[in-house]
């Protein structure tokens, strides 16, 4: 309940970001098409597509009279512009994600779309929270459940992204949830005894999170197979059985939430794994990562960038106490399997993001659940901590909430530009030549401000790249200065985001050479220039 109460608390306070207008388009699309099964008739007869959407256009609507009866909802054309997801890009992602930001429709149907979208995220990580300290204090006690919801709440890029109407801290959420889960289907106690037959509701519970897990993000896909690794190195039967158990559920779960593949169970599946698969002949994505600029996918960070990542933007309590439980997870690895399992999970995900031509941009936000894991394996740490003494185990703990305290309301309301004090913060990451943002959240009130008092008639403003969350900015009134390319006149502004590896050398030179009229900074550091008139041409 406090995570709830402070996320909700806090969540106006976080500006829309790059994904979360395309969200918001597909979310009102499902919207509709509950509408229209509800009573096909008289959707039908009051129908008019929408000129104007938040989601990317990829087809026509349906007429009238391809919707006035359920049978024709389901039809195949009429399902794929009602449901764009998992298909060919841009609407690569499957559903679920969508489905959770619904949620805000039931329970707080009167809200704004952007925090009525993002309630059901919110609730999703708070919920989470519970059980994560639920679990660990049944396991190691209080201390180390302290430290594991400390973890995951005050983590500066959980946290922020636990509030966005997206995928990766749902997916985050999922995969944790997935973790705890099945080690109570397996576990006979508290202890570390595995039992022979599993628990059959928690196996089941399972199969719904892998399903959910896949049917949010491709690498949800992935989930399964730490489980499978564990089971085939502790030889543990009650794991299988579980597998067994949870794998029809999942698959039941996976096309059960996903309407598009109703009429094309194979096909459907077939285009999501192709699309998501050659990402790099789509959507090529240039990242600085320390001082070097690479095209991912196309081009491969270092093989250890995860590690790098992990070391800079984790807070430097958090992160020993997890170091300790990952010790303690190898040292004790035949009498606590559960640790080499939290291990398993981490290592895992760092690998994942690492291959080779694996998309590598936007920070850690491709592989944020590998955050959600170290809070269990902080947990563990924290409770090695106190063997040794208790005493110093609650000031390691203590000092670890302060950091992450401090660390949150440093950053906000960027809490995604957060980086370690081992590297000098924000600054220093930034001399070492990391992306100070990514996301378009540091266009906050004060910048929508500036432009909406200082943008005169005539004029237009021009942002370096356009995400359709600047529809939603428009829509609702908080942004009503005139803006390129919908609209014409003079461009008097040049709205650009520190983010070097997607800036261009005439974008570089501008920075350089120009006086700004604005910027929002951020412990010095520059997040958006707003930037007067002769900007360059279109991106």
């Amino acid at each position: 309940m406090t995570t709830f109460a402070l996320m909700l608390a806090t969540e106006p306070r976080l500006a829309i970001v790059w994904d979360e207008g395309y969200t918001l388009g597909r979310e009102n699309r499902i919207r509709l098409w509950f509408r229209a099964i509800k009573d096909p008739a008289r959707f039908a007869a009051t129908w008019v597509p929408p000129i104007v959407e938040l989601v990317q256009q990829d087809q026509k609507p349906p007429r009238a009279d391809q919707i006035d009866s359920r049978a024709k909802l389901f039809q195949p054309p009429v399902v794929a512009w009602f449901w764009p997801f998992a298909r060919e890009e841009p609407h690569g992602h499957p559903p679920f994600y969508a489905l959770v930001g619904l949620i805000g429709d039931l329970i707080v149907p009167s809200w704004a779309d952007l925090p009525r979208a993002r309630f059901g995220p919110i609730l999703v990580f708070s919920l989470t929270a519970g059980c994560l300290f639920a679990f660990v204090v049944r396991r190691w006690g209080v201390w180390p459940g302290v430290a594991s919801a400390g973890a995951w709440v005050l983590q500066p890029h959980l946290f922020g992204h636990a509030h966005y109407a997206a995928y990766d801290a749902l997916l985050t959420c999922l995969w944790v949830d997935a973790i705890m889960a099945f080690w109570i289907a397996i576990e006979i106690d508290s202890g570390s005894t595995l039992r022979t037959g599993p628990r059959w509701g928690w196996a089941i519970l399972l199969g719904v999170l892998f399903g959910w897990a896949a049917e949010t993000k491709l690498t949800g896909w992935f989930l399964p197979l730490p489980f499978l690794a564990w089971a085939v190195l502790y030889r543990s039967k009650s794991a299988w059985k579980v597998a067994l158990i949870a794998a029809p559920v999942a698959l039941v779960t996976l096309y059960l939430f996903n309407p598009g593949w109703w009429t094309d169970p194979i096909g459907g599946v077939e285009r999501f794994l192709r699309s998501n698969l050659t990402r790099g002949r789509s959507i090529p994505i240039p990242v600085q990562f320390l001082g070097t600029i690479y095209k991912t996918p196309v081009e491969s960070l270092p093989w250890y960038n995860t590690l790098v990542w992990t070391v800079m933007a984790t807070p430097v309590g958090f992160l020993a106490l997890a170091i300790v439980g990952s010790v303690r997870s190898l040292r004790r690895a035949k009498a606590e399997p559960l640790g080499l399992l939290l291990l398993g999970h981490w290592a895992f995900l760092l690998i994942l993001r690492a291959l080779p031509h694996t998309p590598g941009h936007d920070g850690v936000r491709l592989f944020l659940p590998a955050f959600g894991v170290l809070t269990l394996l902080a947990g563990q740490g924290t409770a090695w901590v106190l063997e040794w003494s208790r005493r110093w185990g609650r000031i390691v703990v203590g000092a670890a909430i302060v950091e992450g305290v401090a660390s949150v309301a440093l950053m906000m309301p960027v809490p995604l530009s957060y980086y370690s004090p081992i590297v000098g913060g924000l600054p220093g990451a930034t001399r070492l030549g990391m992306e100070p943002t990514f996301y378009w959240d540091a266009l906050g009130d004060e910048a929508l401000h500036f432009l909406n008092a200082q943008t005169v008639p005539g004029q237009v403003v021009q942002f370096a790249t356009f995400p359709h969350s600047f529809l939603y900015l428009r829509q609702t009134g908080r942004l009503t200065a005139p803006i390129a390319p919908i609209d014409r006149g003079l461009r008097a502004w040049y709205v650009l985001q520190n983010r070097p590896g997607a800036m261009r050398p005439e974008e570089r030179a501008l920075v350089e050479s120009s006086h700004a009229a604005y910027v929002y900074r951020k412990l010095g550091v520059p997040l958006v220039w707003i930037i007067p008139a002769n900007p360059p041409g279109p991106p």
